[in-house]
């Protein structure tokens, strides 16, 4: 079980249950909603995620065809997760949240034909220069435990 929670600490929630996947995201959207040169997603399973305390509001985007959720603190608007109707089993939660971000790393950095010319990748992570199939990644992911 890992714990985590917004900037203000008004909301706190856990994750139960092993992350699916998780990546860096380089798309246009991701940088221009982060105001950061990338994004880092982990694609867990909803019913593993809870709030514990807080409350969460909801805004709604259109990224790249599909209306997504994106929820955050009501309070200071730190960016928790995503969800979508079209994928209503699966959240993309942001892990910068938790509270111990050592124990995991991103398995692969999608979007590279749209990444600041300055980002430095490491060799170990796959890279994708589109969006690349999500089961892809979820095998990458149990390679990655497995090895």
């Amino acid at each position: 079980m890992h714990q985590g929670g917004c900037e203000c600490h008004s909301v706190r929630y856990q994750l139960t249950g092993e992350p699916l996947t998780c990546y860096a995201c380089h798309c246009t959207d991701c940088q221009t909603s982060s105001g950061s040169a990338f994004t880092l997603s982990m694609i867990v399973n909803s019913e593993n995620v809870e709030v514990l305390e807080g409350e969460l509001a909801i805004n709604l985007q259109d990224t790249n065809g599909v209306e997504v959720k994106r929820h955050h603190c009501a309070q200071c608007g730190t960016a928790l997760w995503y969800s979508a109707d079209a994928y209503p089993d699966i959240l993309a939660l942001k892990p910068g949240t938790f509270d111990d971000t050592r124990w995991f790393r991103p398995i692969a950095h999608l979007w590279l034909r749209s990444a600041q010319p300055w980002i430095v990748l490491d060799e170990e992570s796959s890279k994708y220069q589109k969006q690349p199939e999500m089961l892809e990644l979820f095998a990458l992911w149990e390679r990655g435990r497995s090895a």
